[in-house]
């Protein structure tokens, strides 16, 4: 194996941080263990010696301990681990995340080699960076190597780092790790454990004697590829990769956040305006720079006294101009009186997504249509301003071949199915529906609802909903004395006959 390496990988694993990223107050004082269907994924001290340990079931552990059991909430660790790759950033622009899929350890890989100089050598960045996590409620070991998986092995058998590490020196410390340390391989390991494998080094032994594709046909291609990156050799022709694999640059979280402090207090909205208009101009210019947009912002005033008033506005279509957002944003604030004497305005927008590029037929009427659309989005952000949300919907399709169910009242903002079956696109129906069947009268046998009707198409029988409240109908078109279409049917386990809807 060649022993040049450009790359430096230090591997930072939080091996607590199923229970720290809970922030409980008092997880050092008293046995706690966290667990995740019903089984015990981690255990601090106290309750690791009076016997708990990982893999235990809920009741053995509780019964050796006395420990508090706290359910695992994976979320948060995600957003510890965020939080924690936005203050390595500052270290290095190179950060991966490593999650276990077998156990709960889940840690950062930072790529170093680039910011040695800048940090004054290796000994130098690690020191801040160790002491920087000192001050972090989490727990943590390390590794450093020559690529991203053999830090992270190395994580498990602690090595002080003296400056001068090579990639030889990284190999001849991996050689010596248990393969048990491949716990995300279980069937490779065990499979290895019956073959008389039992280090790294049993591996790297096979690999330069053999070839590394025997263990690609026994052990499969993903258990394969992680011994290629650990000893970063080449697949194809089992020497150190010819191409180093690029890195992934972190990309930290980006929001809009500006203010506008007013020279004196503004007390209604036509003062607010020219900030409004600007605040969203200077928006629209983030957004286009990036080629992203956005479908929710936010304001807020506040006073001197440091009183404050938020006012979401939401567009149903994402967004990168100002124009529509700002129309938006006056029909909140005409809709209310401001609530003090306002000092500061600031706009916030947290929530953006990439520009859809659109292939769009040659249109000359474009600008028109967009006017037009503009228009109903403004028309809807009114009625939901005067009404309230709930008082504003559109109608979906529901699965059903009972009438009545298939319409579907959705939120404006949610997406509805509006694409119906054959079997309702060629039948009889009605423009207007009435919410509930009208009961028919019956006079010398003639049918009548307000004036006598003849039945002119029909039947057309509807069965269904046999599960819950079956339903059989005889469907007709019929018409009115005064020549107006009607939906009716007759209902064959009442034996009545009704009205459902009205055609145009």
């Amino acid at each position: 194996m060649n022993v040049a390496s450009s790359r430096l990988w230090l591997a930072i694993r939080f091996s607590d941080l199923p229970l720290t990223a809970l922030k409980l107050d008092d997880s050092v004082e008293k046995p706690i263990v966290v667990i995740q269907k019903k089984r015990v994924i981690f255990a601090n001290a106290l309750a690791e010696e009076a016997g708990a340990r990982v893999g235990m079931d809920i009741t053995t552990a509780q019964l050796l301990s006395g420990c508090e059991v706290v359910e695992r909430d994976e979320a948060k660790e995600q957003s510890a681990l965020s939080e924690l790759s936005e203050q390595f950033y500052h270290f290095s622009p190179y950060i991966d995340r490593y999650r276990s899929d077998e156990l709960a350890q889940s840690g950062l890989l930072l790529e170093i080699s680039s910011c040695l100089k800048l940090f004054g050598g290796l000994n130098a960045l690690s020191e801040i960076v160790f002491t920087h996590l000192a001050q972090t409620l989490y727990g943590f070991e390390y590794g450093l190597a020559h690529s991203a998986k053999a830090a992270w092995y190395l994580s498990f058998d602690h090595y002080e780092i003296v400056g001068n590490e090579t990639k030889s020196l990284f190999i001849e410390r991996l050689n010596t790790l248990s393969i048990d340390l491949l716990f995300d391989y279980p069937k490779a390991v065990d499979a290895l454990s019956k073959t008389g494998f039992k280090t790294f080094g049993d591996l790297a032994k096979q690999i330069e004697g053999k070839s590394i594709s025997s263990f690609k046909k026994r052990l499969g291609a993903a258990f394969t590829d992680v011994l290629c990156e650990i000893y970063d050799i080449d697949q194809n022709f089992q020497q150190s990769s010819l191409f180093e694999k690029p890195r992934d640059i972190y990309r930290p979280v980006e929001w809009f956040e500006e203010e506008i402090q007013f020279d004196y207090p503004v007390t209604n909205v036509e003062q607010l305006k020219p900030a409004l208009e600007s605040l969203l101009q200077d928006l629209s210019n983030y957004l286009r720079k990036r080629q992203q947009q956005c479908q929710y912002i936010e304001w807020c005033i506040s006073d001197i006294y440091r009183k404050k008033e938020f006012v979401k506005v939401n567009s149903d279509e994402p967004q990168s101009h100002w124009q529509l957002l700002y129309d938006l944003s006056l029909i909140q604030f005409d809709n209310k009186e401001l609530p003090f004497e306002v000092d500061t305005v600031k706009l916030t927008c947290h929530h953006v997504m990439p520009l859809q590029t659109k292939s769009q037929v040659l249109d000359f009427d474009q600008s028109r249509r967009r006017k037009s659309v503009n228009d109903f989005t403004i028309t809807i952000a009114k009625l939901k301003a005067r009404l309230g949300d709930s008082a504003v919907y559109k109608l979906g399709y529901r699965d059903s071949r009972v009438p009545e169910i298939t319409n579907a009242m959705v939120a404006l903002a949610d997406r509805c199915n509006q694409e119906l079956p054959d079997i309702h696109l060629k039948a009889l129906r009605p423009t207007w529906l009435l919410t509930q069947p009208e009961l028919i009268d019956v006079k010398g046998n003639r049918l009548y609802w307000h004036g006598y009707l003849t039945t002119l198409v029909g039947p057309e029988r509807v069965i269904g909903e046999w599960w819950e409240k079956p339903v059989a109908r005889d469907y007709f078109l019929a018409k009115r004395h005064d020549s107006l279409p009607v939906w009716i049917f007759f209902d064959l386990y009442d034996k009545q006959w009704y009205i459902h809807g009205v055609f145009a």
